[in-house]
């Protein structure tokens, strides 16, 4: 229950606006004292509290104006008003709500503004959490912290001095209050709500049983042609199973087939290379015959030697003329060489340096891995290793035996990981055990308690069935004497009225009433006739004069739009004007709406093409832009050149610095060898090997060389800086080639395709521009024509009206006349109604008898029917208490054994749970020890795979310089080394032969001289020789493929090959032939696939079950859903009903008590609330109106208007009092303001000890607060003679006139 606990105050009506001015009031429990003179803020306490709860000023405060400290007394432009109050929530938690306002001093009046209200809340960890009335609502938070409604703080707890006496307003004022305070509005709305909705919930189910009865038809046809198509489907993949497999059996046959057929060309290729060489060989062997011939000296040399004699007969002539020029320049030649081989001399040095450094480092891998191969044997202790070089043996040896080692401690993880599952498993299996046994018990416990449960409820039924027997065989001669008396006044009703003469005497006059109805009927005809006669000739002359003045009307309204009707529809319609008028106006708006559609689609379309070309320009801005930047990029990259020239250049550089690069280092080696070399005894030239004459030619020489030597590491760093800085640009430039391709994309394909893409866009926009300024002239001329023909419709809908009425009084005309053609029948119209009025008395007279008879025939039927329905469940009643009576012994047997068997199942329950308890014990003990072992197996089992990871990483190490090792033995490159050096040697025996061949070049020109005589013959003769050689080679050529293809041809079959591919293509003939067959049937099944999916795809069968299960849940959901509210209606109408009468039987129970207990006065016993129900006429809406009345005696007057201003109070107080104790059950506080005002003396004293006594019998209640604010001191001595209260609080004006609280103990007043 919630209650308050203080409250400061600060700038609210006469508390100053300064921080000193604040006042701060505690509030005691259960009651709470303030006094103090008039005038010096008491009120304001309540009006603080209600404002701080609720957010509501004082009534009468001008929107907060007043409510504010005033500016002007405080002379200052603004004020602020604060209210703090502390209480407790329902919930028991302590809570600090803030409401703060400011007042404003304007020019004329005061400006209030509400500022930001503030809750805080503690929570059970002490941090302090804030809501501002920013994310939420203020008022609302407190009426939920307080337990009341916001209507109970207003005019009950916190009820305001000036509207204290609100029970006794007038009855409208009345009613809002009562009403808001049992909210009775809102639930009679609800009522209301929820029968609209119902009415509205049952169209919609007449709405959706149609919708219902259409999709359940449309979900039968569904299902048909899903079945169809299932059918089709299975059919369909049974064809297309059947053609895979054909096509399974056609692969290999294919495949053979194939095989056969080129087997078949390589044989036809063989056989004609064959047979083409055969006839060359022939020809050759021919020609060789010839030549042998005609050859007197067939050279004996080889055919090199041949060639090279040939060759020196083209340059003897020459040789002869000029011995010397010849000389010297064969001598430049052999010099030229020797230049050559002494650059490849100079290259396969460099060459050589290179490798003599990748033999250092296979020596220093060599090393390394011995290195590591000692130490991994030392660590394990193998033999054998410590001794000598590591051989290939020791090698292969180390490899086995780490991987044994690595066998080992994988084995041995895995031995220990099965060695503990073993033990895991023997641990399971005990547990396994022990849960079987535990299940088996409780399932056993189960299985029997719930037996007992169901005897139980059995024997339960059993008492009662006995009970009731027992109950009806006292009632049983009961039943029988009513029986009797029963069957008695059946005979008697039965027997005491004749119903068949009364039905006779029914139908009698049933016969009369016939009758007198046909006399009146035909006397009202003719009266009629006789009416009709008389005023037949009137309407006659009114009929005609309305036809004249019709017929002006039309001509007038034909002559006014004759020429508009001319032009709209060609003519002047002369019937049915309107008709034609509404189809030209129909025609003509369909064409307006047509042609406005029209232009308004070309419009859609102009706006979209125009979006479309500024898309088209903005991505040909943009690729123009992407293709300028790229050409930018390139030219800052390669400038002017081409990007392949580029690349090319570039590569070319980068090799002639990467060859003079090599030749710098070749250099560098070959110059240290040479200066090494000159720095020996009997030093020698290293090129030509002839010795100085001189030192000091070596030391000049040396010195040259070291010279050169010094030069080579700067040109070294020139050749890598230019090498870097071509290889990033060349790098740059590669990087450029993707761009390349982008800018030839762009620049050939994409940029005029947004070009050609821009102009066809904006043909169309031009296009569509004069489409849309047609269609706009054409709209402008048809609405026009609209307009015309709408303004003309009123009166032509006039016109068609005057036509159609002049018809109609040409056709009442002619009726008229025809009436006239009667006629007279000889009497009066009087006689013929006094005839009709007496024939309607008789017939009347007929009416209330038979209404009679028909009544007694009904009751006494009635009341047979009810005898005879007590009869028959009297007899019922008797049969059923005779079969239960034979039943007793039957359930009194069942109930025994029942009873037995329960007290067994209890025993068995109870040896059950005894054999269960211990076995838990036993589950946990054995669960932590499988737990052990597991923890156990894991780290063992890690302990030995980390050995093994480190053994398998450390023979990976070995092993990968292990390839390195056999890399540098299996490319050879301690070969290449010794051939580059073999090389280096044999290059200088090249130079020195080429030395020696100078020397003999003279003997040689000398020995051709003087065979220059016989050149000529045997110039012809060697080249006989030299065509005889060539066509021996090709004879010999010829005879080795020949060889070649015959062996390659004896490995062909051809008989068989042939008889194998005819057999194949008939096969492969009959199966190609069923597979079109198939695929033909499979074409047909595919079809009408197709066709049911259409079908199932159309709006009324797709998702047609879907549709009709929802719609059929909605269906039933809304039913159930209706009828649900129908119960919440009665429901709720019963609660409310229930709810009301019980709060004002109690809210009067506690004002009869209170009002004997404190009024002195035997003028009026007691006071109520009556409550008066109002059905609320055609709303259907329940009203209650409410009034306060007092009781003098048993008559209730109304105390509005006859009650003393004393009695009101009192009566008022009461009932507030009464309220507070009905409605307020979660939150106990009430605030009493001058409750003595207008009591006498003795009624104030007897309020004090009502107050005490109300106070007495709630203090049990923890949080119950009473707050008492009065100017009287005497009320306030008798309410601190009780033991409730020992302070109180004193409000009075300090000398600035700003209003203070102070505390004072009740003793005080006693002293006075």
């Amino acid at each position: 229950m919630s209650c308050i606990e203080k409250m400061s105050i600060q700038g609210v009506r006469s508390f100053g606006p300064d921080d000193k001015d604040r006042q701060v009031i505690q509030f005691f429990t259960p009651l709470t004292l303030i006094l103090g003179p008039n005038g010096t803020g008491k009120t304001t306490i309540i009006e603080s509290l209600k404002y701080v709860t609720t957010g509501d000023m004082p009534p009468g405060s001008q929107r907060g104006g007043a409510f504010v400290h005033d500016p002007k007394v405080a002379r200052e432009t603004e004020v602020k008003g604060q209210v703090r109050l502390q209480f407790c929530d329902v919930m028991k938690k302590q809570c600090i709500v803030q409401r703060s306002i400011l007042a404003t001093q304007k020019a004329k009046q005061v400006q209030i503004r509400q500022l930001e209200g503030v809750i805080t809340r503690r929570r059970a960890d002490g941090e302090k959490v804030s809501i501002s009335s920013k994310c939420a609502e203020v008022d609302r938070e407190m009426v939920t912290s307080l337990g009341v409604s916001k209507p109970i703080l207003d005019s009950v707890i916190f009820c305001h001095q000036e509207d204290a006496n609100w029970p006794l307003s007038e009855g409208k004022a009345l009613k809002v209050k009562f009403d808001d305070i049992f909210a009775s509005t809102r639930y009679v709305k609800a009522l209301e709500c929820i029968r609209k909705l119902r009415l509205d919930q049952s169209t919609n189910i007449r709405l959706y049983q149609t919708d219902v009865k259409y999709l359940r038809q449309n979900k039968e046809k569904s299902g048909e042609i899903q079945d169809n198509l299932s059918e089709t489907q299975a059919k369909f993949a049974a064809s297309k199973e059947s053609v895979q497999k054909l096509k399974e059996k056609l692969q290999p046959i294919e495949a053979r087939v194939d095989k056969i057929i080129t087997k078949h060309n390589d044989i036809y290729q063989l056989q004609t290379k064959i047979e083409k060489l055969s006839s060359e060989k022939k020809q050759m062997e021919k020609t060789v015959t010839e030549l042998r011939d005609s050859i007197e000296n067939e050279f004996q040399g080889s055919k090199d030697e041949l060639m090279q004699v040939l060759a020196d007969f083209s340059t003897k002539v020459q040789e002869r003329r000029d011995t010397l020029r010849q000389f010297e320049s064969r001598l430049e030649m052999l010099n030229r060489e020797a230049e050559k081989f002494g650059k490849e001399k100079s290259k396969r040095l460099v060459e050589q340096g290179k490798l003599d450094q990748e033999a250092e480092r296979h020596a220093g891998n060599i090393q390394k891995r011995d290195q590591m191969i000692l130490k991994l044997a030392e660590q394990y202790d193998w033999e054998g290793f410590s001794s000598g070089h590591v051989t290939d043996d020791k090698i292969e040896r180390f490899r086995e035996m780490m991987a044994e080692k690595f066998e080992s401690y994988s084995e041995e993880a895995k031995r220990i990981k099965i060695q503990y599952e073993e033990k895991e498993a023997e641990f399971q299996q005990k547990l396994d055990e022990i849960r079987e046994t535990k299940t088996k018990l409780e399932q056993s416990e189960k299985m029997k308690s719930d037996m007992l449960k169901k005897n139980k409820i059995e024997i339960r039924s059993i008492t009662q069935e006995l009970s009731r027997v027992d109950a009806s065989a006292g009632k049983l001669e009961s039943l029988e004497r009513d029986l009797k008396r029963a069957e008695h006044d059946l005979t008697e009703a039965e027997q005491g009225v004749d119903i068949d003469a009364m039905k006779a005497e029914v139908t009698k006059l049933q016969k009369e009433k016939t009758e007198l109805d046909s006399i009146l009927s035909q006397l009202s005809s003719e009266m009629s006739r006789m009416h009709m006669q008389s005023s037949a000739q009137a309407q006659l002359d009114m009929l005609k004069k309305d036809k004249v003045g019709k017929e002006d009307h039309i001509r007038k309204l034909k002559s006014k739009h004759e020429d508009s009707l001319s032009y709209l529809l060609g003519h002047i319609p002369t019937e049915n004007i309107r008709g034609v008028m509404d189809q030209y106006i129909a025609k003509q708006s369909q064409e307006v709406n047509r042609t406005r559609t029209a232009l308004q689609r070309d419009n859609v379309e102009l706006s979209k093409k125009e979006a479309q070309r500024k898309m088209l320009m903005d991505q040909l801005k943009v690729k123009e832009d992407e293709l300028k930047g790229h050409e930018e990029r390139v030219f800052e990259v390669c400038g002017s050149q081409n990007v392949d020239d580029g690349l090319g250049v570039l590569q070319t550089k980068m090799g002639e610095l990467q060859d003079q690069k090599g030749s710098l280092i070749g250099a560098s080696h070959l110059y240290k060898k040479y200066v090494s070399l000159l720095g020996r005894n009997d030093p020698a030239c290293p090129l030509c090997h002839r010795a100085f004459d001189e030192e000091e030619e070596v030391q000049e020489l040396v010195q040259e060389l070291e010279s050169k030597l010094n030069l080579v590491p700067a040109k070294l760093e020139k050749a890598d800086r230019d090498l870097t800085d071509n290889q990033k640009k060349y790098d740059s430039m590669q990087q450029l080639k993707p761009l390349r391709a982008t800018m030839s994309k762009l620049h050939e394909k994409e940029i005029p395709d947004l070009k050609t893409k821009l102009k066809a866009v904006t043909e169309q926009i031009e296009q569509l521009r004069t489409s849309i300024a047609d269609k706009e002239e054409d709209l402008e001329t048809k609405h026009n024509d609209e307009s015309m023909a709408k303004q003309m419709h009123p009166d032509i809908a006039m016109m068609d009206r005057y036509q159609k009425e002049l018809r109609e009084l040409e056709r009442k005309i002619a009726a008229q006349a025809g009436k006239m053609a009667g006629g007279d029948t000889g009497r009066t119209i009087q006689q013929v109604n006094n005839e009709k009025e007496e024939v309607q008395m008789q017939l009347d007279t007929v009416n209330r008898n038979l209404d009679h008879k028909r009544q007694k025939i009904s009751e006494q039927s009635e009341h047979i029917q009810q005898l005879k329905a007590s009869v028959n469940e009297l007899r019922g009643e008797k049969l059923q208490i005779e079969r239960d009576l034979q039943q007793r012994i039957k359930l009194e047997e069942n109930k025994a054994e029942l009873v037995s068997a329960n007290q067994a199942y209890e025993r068995e329950i109870q040896e059950a749970r005894q054999q269960r308890q211990p076995l838990q014990a036993q589950i946990d003990r054995y669960r932590e020890e499988k737990e052990k072992v597991t923890t156990l197996k894991e780290e063992k089992v890690e302990g030995a795979m980390d050995e093994a990871r480190n053994v398998e990483s450390r023979r990976k190490d070995v092993r990968i310089v292990q390839k390195e090792i056999v890399r540098y033995i299996h490319e050879g490159r301690d070969k290449a080394l010794e051939d580059c050096r073999e090389k280096v040697h044999s290059l200088q025996a090249k130079v020195d032969q080429l030395q020696g061949q100078q020397e003999e070049l003279n003997a040689n020109i000398n020995k051709i001289r003087k065979d220059l005589t016989t050149q000529q013959v045997r110039e012809r003769e060697l080249q006989d020789n030299m065509q005889l050689r060539r066509r021996q080679e090709e004879i010999a050529g010829v005879n080795t493929q020949v060889d070649k293809f015959k062996e390659q041809l004896g490995g062909f079959d051809v008989t068989n090959l042939e008889r194998e591919k005819r057999k194949l293509l008939t096969e492969q003939e009959n199966l190609i032939k069923e597979k079109h067959v198939k695929e033909g049937r499979q074409h047909g099944l595919e079809d009408e696939i197709r066709k049911y999916k259409r079908e199932l795809q159309e709006d009324q069968y797709k998702d047609a079950a879907v549709k009709y299960r929802d719609m059929m849940i909605t269906l039933r959901t809304t039913e159930l859903a209706n009828q649900d509210l129908d119960k919440y209606y009665k429901a709720m109408d019963r609660a409310i009903m229930s709810y009301h009468r019980q709060k004002m039987n109690e809210i009067n129970k506690i004002i009869r008590g209170l009002w004997r207990c404190t009024y002195r006065g035997n003028d009026i016993e007691t006071i109520e609330i009556r409550s008066d129900e109002d059905d609320g006429g055609t709303s259907k809406r329940r009203i209650y109106n409410y009034r306060v009345v007092m009781l003098k005696g048993e008559i209730p007057l109304d105390m509005r208007g006859r009650c003393s201003a004393g009695q009101k109070v009192l009566a008022s107080l009461i009932i507030r009092l009464a309220l507070a104790e009905t409605f307020c059950l979660n939150c106990g506080i009430l605030a009493l303001d001058e409750p003595t005002t207008n009591l006498d003396r003795e009624n104030i004293e007897s309020l004090a000890y009502a107050l005490v006594e109300i106070i007495r019998n709630r203090s049990g209640q923890r949080n119950f607060q009473l707050v008492i604010i009065t100017h009287d001191e005497d009320f306030v001595e008798l309410l601190g003679r009780s033991e409730y209260c020992e302070e109180f609080w004193k409000v009075k004006k300090d000398q600035f006139g700003c209003s203070k609280i102070e505390k004072a103990r009740i003793e005080a007043l006693h002293m006075r």
